[in-house]
């Protein structure tokens, strides 16, 4: 260092800067095919005045972002059906093409188990695909960094950085990418009060959840604004959750948000679908390792222990009359109750029923601490093993519709969204923040105000439905 400075007059910092700079131009012309346009900046600066208006850029942000949704839905509705009807012919030729009484347990492990665990999951990657497609074209737009600047004044009502709206932006795809970029802030206090409500974003690991749950309680008119205003009442528990924190825990001077804003470019084919492809290989790779793997743990506590006798075929032996069919339902429920599932549920119903919930949704709840997508495929499973499709029921959310009430779903969905972030996201928030307290302290935290407001929208709703 004392050579270099010596050598050159300057201090090591301007040396090291220069040549950086020096070496990124010559990369850039070796590189360079075509001069930029010389009025890029203007015809960006032009757009800008409407989409970046101080009176238009907010409510012409959360149109584009509910266009997203609606075309998430509307489109990925139709793929979604197919995939549904493709597992259930896979599952329904290999169970006509099974020995009888062969191997009962494997039958039930690959049918039950793995085709509707992990088939639960991957109908759903029309839908995110579709998602991941739209915020991949708003990102290499130049966009998604005018919604920064947008957001940028509401933000700072809240407590929150304008910087904030990237990591929260990114929270969208997954929390622990959202948390880690929590980094650009410099202030330690912004820093950890953007980490502590980012759970609050819905992650896409819960968009197959909502893509579940959306279809069983609502009409098909309603799907894309609700889906919309999950997202929407997310992210203004957390805006309202950080003002709380921001007069009480973390207090201090606010710091000043400056952002270069990137002329507005015509995405690359190529790009998009990169990033496309990207993400939801992410998606499918966690749907073909940990939720292959919770899929074939959760349908071993389902399926075991087996119950000594059945209920039923006692009362059949009393006297009474059954259908074949109504008997093996009634044997199948019977066996789910008594299995190691069936046990834990039982022993977290007391504590969930005040919110419309039953045991099969709390064993569910349990396993999707371990990844959200896991929600899906658990219930998938559970129905697999305990019901029948003699009402004509076709898919799982007809299924979850004839057991629940509008108000166990409303709650239910603001039980998923605010409540119980993953085990993941619980690591990546304690080694951010330095401290196993905050990360206690953030998954209570958020899993009391979840348990709080489903119950109030449960005993809400429950009046009126």
């Amino acid at each position: 260092r004392m050579e270099v400075e010596q050598a050159s007059g300057q201090d090591i910092a301007v040396v090291l800067a220069t040549a950086f700079f020096d070496t990124a131009t010559r990369f850039v012309r070796r590189a360079e095919r075509a001069k930029a346009r010389a009025n890029a900046r203007i015809r960006s600066d032009r757009v800008d005045r409407v989409l970046a208006n101080r009176l238009l850029g907010l409510p012409i942000f959360l149109g584009l972002m509910f266009g997203l949704f609606w075309v998430t839905f509307a489109l990925g509705d139709y793929p979604v059906g197919w995939l549904e009807s493709l597992f259930g012919l896979v599952s329904d030729g290999l169970v006509s093409i099974w020995p009888d009484g062969q191997v009962v347990w494997l039958r039930s492990l690959v049918v039950d188990g793995i085709i509707g665990g992990v088939g639960g999951v991957i109908v759903f990657v029309p839908n995110i695909i579709l998602l991941f497609l739209g915020l991949a074209l708003l990102e290499d737009t130049g966009y998604m960094a005018r919604g920064a600047f947008i957001m940028d004044r509401f933000m700072r009502r809240f407590g929150l950085h304008g910087k904030s709206f990237i990591p929260m932006i990114c929270g969208l795809g997954c929390s622990i990418p959202g948390i880690m970029g929590t980094r650009i802030l410099e202030d330690e206090k912004d820093r950890l009060l953007t980490m502590f409500v980012l759970p609050l974003m819905s992650c896409g690991a819960r968009l197959p959840i909502w893509l579940l749950l959306v279809p069983a309680f609502f009409p098909p008119a309603w799907r894309a604004p609700m889906l919309w205003g999950i997202y929407f009442f997310g992210a203004m528990v957390a805006l309202l959750l950080a003002l709380v924190l921001r007069r009480t825990v973390f207090k201090g001077g606010e710091t000043p948000f400056v952002m270069e804003l990137p002329p507005y470019r015509m995405p690359t084919g190529r790009a998009l679908l990169v990033k496309m492809w990207e993400r939801s290989w992410l998606y499918l790779r966690k749907a073909g390792t940990v939720i292959l793997g919770i899929s074939i743990v959760m349908w071993f506590v389902t399926s075991y222990p087996r119950p000594e006798y059945f209920e039923v075929d006692r009362a059949i032996a009393a006297g009474e009359q059954f259908s074949e069919v109504e008997a093996q339902q009634l044997r199948q429920s019977e066996a789910l109750r008594s299995s190691a599932a069936g046990r834990i549920g039982k022993v977290i119903e007391p504590a969930i029923a005040p919110l419309g919930f039953d045991w099969r949704l709390g064993v569910a709840m349990v396993g999707a601490f371990a990844a959200k997508e896991v929600f899906v495929s658990q219930m998938a499973i559970v129905y697999s093993l305990g019901g029948d499709d003699e009402e004509g029921l076709q898919s799982l959310s007809e299924y979850i519709r004839r057991d629940y009430s509008p108000a166990a779903g409303v709650a239910l969905i603001l039980f998923l969204l605010v409540a119980t972030p993953c085990m993941a996201t619980v690591a990546v928030t304690r080694r951010e923040a330095g401290s196993w307290k905050f990360a206690i302290l953030q998954f209570f935290g958020l899993t009391a105000m979840g348990y709080g407001l489903a119950f109030l929208a449960y005993n809400i709703v429950s009046l009126f439905c």
